[in-house]
């Protein structure tokens, strides 16, 4: 229960530094005097900063072991929350930012493999509920920071969030010291699956590619659509409380994907799913944005499949905790990058053609190589067996292969 509780608290704290910041950057603009610049720099940090931390994670854990990993995951979360509440300045509070984000993306990448090390035989479920728990982590700053602001001052309602981020790292702390857990670090670095393994690994590509533009969808839909509904006609509050609607479709998703994934030896129809419901939402936005737009979001909504699906599959398409903390490390590294693209892409297209046909055919286009990476990801095909035999693959060689399937693991078929 120890453990379960951390990997909960972990996850409900790995978007405060993202979702809290919206709602108060006119409060911070006037009383740090942000400019246009650095609200630019912060609106496109998130994604880029998930992404090196993620490339750059498996390296910590090879070094300290998971559960000091996260809990210096979440140091550094409650370090930069704090610092910036109290950031004289806008360069000050963008270096904040930064170390926040730093740690959260760390925690990002840990959450499967922490999964897949605790609870190996529960990984459809624990997914899901750690995906009920980003989605959560999610909406409550958003809905809260406002409120204690208005009561307490900015700084307050920003800050108060770090207090959350150091009850994450305790039980991490408490984890770490646990007897055995050096034994279990070492035997992480001994199977260690350094990045030019990774590189020439179908399956770490297939998961990058699906991750990568199902997010790349997700960021570009939070950015843009209260202004597409809005340019249709619809209220700015109705646009306001669509966007809302959207955000809380993932919760579904978060329940049923890892579910199904678990169950299914090839979950490829989940990804074929959600690419129709891509298609049909995305139509209805270009040729009568104004006509049903609460159908076209929670179309749209309910289309990212991907993102649990990736996140789940990081644990099921690993034979050891070290092939999962790797595959989480690359899949989340090289996804996220690809995925700041998507809002400045598609901006810059609605600016050069005045029109929003042109950015949802590019986001169309996405689906390609997010199919290509879903079929590639979901073929019940272990990462370790993709990788090079010697010292370009495992560390210590490839593992045992006489392991359960994703439908043994969870008692499906």
């Amino acid at each position: 229960m120890a453990v379960l509780a951390a990997i909960l608290l972990l996850a409900l704290n790995l978007r405060s530094a993202v979702t809290s910041l919206g709602p108060l950057l006119g409060d911070l603009d006037g009383q740090l005097h942000l400019g246009g610049v650095t609200l630019s720099l912060l609106a496109g940090l998130p994604p880029v900063l998930f992404g090196l931390a993620g490339l750059g994670t498996p390296a910590t854990v090879r070094r300290i072991g998971h559960e000091r990993a996260a809990a210096g995951a979440m140091a550094l979360a409650a370090v930069g929350l704090a610092a910036r509440a109290i950031a004289p300045g806008a360069w000050a509070f963008f270096a904040c930012q930064l170390v926040a984000l730093v740690g959260m993306g760390m925690g990002n990448v840990l959450l499967p493999p922490l999964v897949k090390r605790h609870f190996p035989h529960r990984l459809g479920v624990l997914t899901a509920l750690y995906g009920i728990g980003l989605q959560l982590g999610t909406a409550l700053p958003a809905l809260t920071v406002v409120p204690v602001a208005d009561r307490l001052g900015w700084r307050a309602g920003l800050g108060i969030w770090s207090g959350f981020a150091v009850v994450a790292m305790l039980p991490w702390l408490c984890l770490a010291g646990r007897t055995g857990a050096p034994r279990l670090e070492t035997e992480a670095r001994s199977a260690a699956v350094p990045l030019s393994a990774l590189l020439r690994s179908r399956v770490a590509w297939g998961g990058a590619a699906l991750l990568g533009t199902t997010s790349l969808n997700t960021y570009s839909v939070y950015a843009w659509l209260p202004t597409v509904l809005a340019e249709a006609g619809t209220s700015r509050a109705d646009a306001g409380s669509l966007l809302g609607l959207y955000a809380l479709m993932s919760i579904p998703l978060a329940l049923t994907v890892p579910w199904a994934a678990a169950r299914l030896r090839n979950p490829f129809v989940v990804s074929l799913f959600g690419v129709a419901c891509y298609l049909a939402g995305y139509g209805g936005l270009v040729l009568a944005p104004g006509r049903a737009p609460l159908l076209w979001t929670v179309l749209v909504g309910v289309a990212a499949t991907g993102f649990p699906l990736a996140l789940c599959l990081v644990a099921l398409r690993t034979v050891t905790s070290a092939g999962a903390v790797a595959l989480s490390g690359f899949v989340q590294g090289v996804g996220y990058l690809i995925a700041a693209t998507g809002p400045i892409v598609t901006g810059l297209l609605h600016g050069t053609t005045g029109g929003w046909t042109a950015p949802f055919v590019f986001l169309a286009l996405t689906l390609l190589p997010m199919m290509a990476g879903s079929a590639t990801f979901c073929r019940p095909t272990m990462l370790e067996a993709t990788l090079p035999e010697g010292p370009e693959g495992l560390a210590s060689g490839r593992p045992h292969t006489d392991v359960p399937t994703a439908p043994e693991m969870e008692g499906g078929r």
